[in-house]
């Protein structure tokens, strides 16, 4: 409102609206973001001012080599330059993700056990993948189970010690587990002989008498005797005389005992005359102990003693065929030998009568 009393001269100034770009950060990585025309850059929160009509451009730039930018929301999507053209107030959310790989553990072998990782994630055998950010150090530990035994690592790790894996990248790990194995030891005693057979095959006691099995493995163990020989049963993890069973649980031993068959040696004495028996080894002197007891195998000689005015008439039995004073017998099983004496004066010579 002007009163003209005199020359007077106005001006009017009018300016451009502006509106301000709201930028917001978000997401668990971190990184930087540069408005164009300004030049000015934010890491955080920020607000700036732009002309009505003004297309500003944003870029978005992660600030370490774990992180990567995910993308926009608001004014604009995508993972491409923000163009935001200022014709009202706007806004716009940068989202930085920390990058991720996967961590993989796989468990194999005979036996069992698992795999727990620091920072916690992994417990395997339930969980046994998991994702870690990009440059995690991750330390992978392998616990036996009650039976096993931690035979090594494959893959990103070697060796049985802890594995350390740097994320960097997607990862794959096994870890071998075995089941225990125990010694089972056997052995033969007694006075005979024989052997020891095993199912599963590993032991033939007398050659090999020890061998390895796997936890939990059923083994059947039998023995076998020599001829001449039984088996009088088992001391150790069995007992009885049946085949022994043993579970392989820890390390065992076992005892077969065979003993030497023995059998009776009886020797008859017959006829008119008189004599006696002795025998070597000893045992025998017939006429008073004409029955002996003597191992599987032994070599017994019988000698004959004729009585006064006897002689010897022949053996018989398992003597049979034999001549003179002397009889010697292997003893393989119950065995006789009879004997008989009769009176000189008796024993018939065989006369030849010639004619004129």
């Amino acid at each position: 409102v002007v009163t003209m009393d005199a020359t007077r001269s106005v001006t009017a100034t009018f300016s451009l609206n502006q509106y301000g770009l709201d930028l917001t950060f978000a997401g668990t990585g971190g990184g930087e973001v540069t408005f164009t025309p300004s030049g000015v850059m934010c890491n955080s929160d920020c607000t700036e001012s732009f002309n009505h009509g003004t297309e500003v451009v944003l870029t978005a730039v992660s600030s370490d080599s774990a992180s990567v930018f995910s993308g926009w929301s608001g004014a604009c999507t995508g993972t491409a330059d923000c163009a935001v053209m200022m014709t009202a107030a706007r806004q716009v959310t940068a989202t930085f993700t920390i990058l991720q790989h996967p961590l993989t553990v796989a468990v194999t072998g005979s036996g069992d056990g698992t795999v727990v990782s620091l920072p916690p994630g992994i417990d395997c055998g339930l969980d046994c993948s998991e994702s870690y950010n990009q440059g995690t150090v991750v330390v992978l530990n392998a616990v036996n189970g009650p039976t096993s035994t931690f035979a090594g690592w494959s893959g990103a790790c070697i060796g049985t010690t802890a594995c350390v894996v740097p994320m960097n990248a997607a990862t794959a790990v096994t870890a071998t587990f075995t089941l225990n194995a125990y010694m089972l030891n056997t052995a033969v005693s007694g006075t005979g002989s024989g052997v020891v057979q095993s199912t599963p095959a590993g032991i033939n006691c007398g050659t090999d008498c020890t061998a390895t099995f796997d936890y939990g493995t059923e083994v059947t163990l039998t023995a076998v005797p020599d001829t001449g020989s039984t088996f009088t049963g088992w001391s150790g993890a069995c007992s009885g005389t049946g085949d022994c069973v043993v579970t392989v649980e820890a390390a065992a031993e076992v005892t077969a005992t065979f003993a030497i068959n023995q059998y009776n040696l009886t020797v008859t004495l017959n006829g008119t005359g008189s004599g006696s028996v002795t025998s070597s080894p000893a045992g025998i002197t017939c006429g008073s102990d004409c029955v002996e007891l003597y191992e599987y195998g032994t070599m017994v000689t019988l000698t004959a003693v004729p009585g006064v005015d006897s002689v010897v008439d022949g053996w018989g039995g398992d003597c049979f065929g034999t001549s003179g004073l002397v009889c010697t017998l292997t003893v393989t099983a119950d065995t006789t030998a009879a004997i008989t004496f009769v009176d000189e004066h008796l024993v018939f010579l065989p006369v030849v009568i010639k004619g004129n």
